[in-house]
């Protein structure tokens, strides 16, 4: 016996990637210090959201120039 097939859709973001999101919008680039003092939000939520923003290209990241442990991130530009 098959299982119906159930149309795909992409979940709404999570409160913490929404609120990432959010304050890229404003105030980017950002480490990811910078956005767990921002948000108020655990690192390791800060972390594994800003890992699936990369994997969804919804943000951009480059290493420091000036100390290669941080990382900025930011939100792409949107072509016209």
């Amino acid at each position: 016996m098959s299982s119906p097939k159930t149309a795909q859709h992409t979940p709404p973001p999570s409160a913490s990637v929404q609120a990432i999101l959010e304050r890229l919008q404003g105030h980017a680039p950002m480490t990811g210090k910078q956005i767990r003092e921002a948000t108020g939000l655990p690192r390791r939520t800060v972390y594994t959201a800003l890992r699936k923003l990369r994997e969804l290209g919804l943000i951009q990241e480059r290493s420091s120039l000036r100390d290669t442990r941080q990382t900025y991130f930011w939100l792409p530009e949107k072509s016209h």
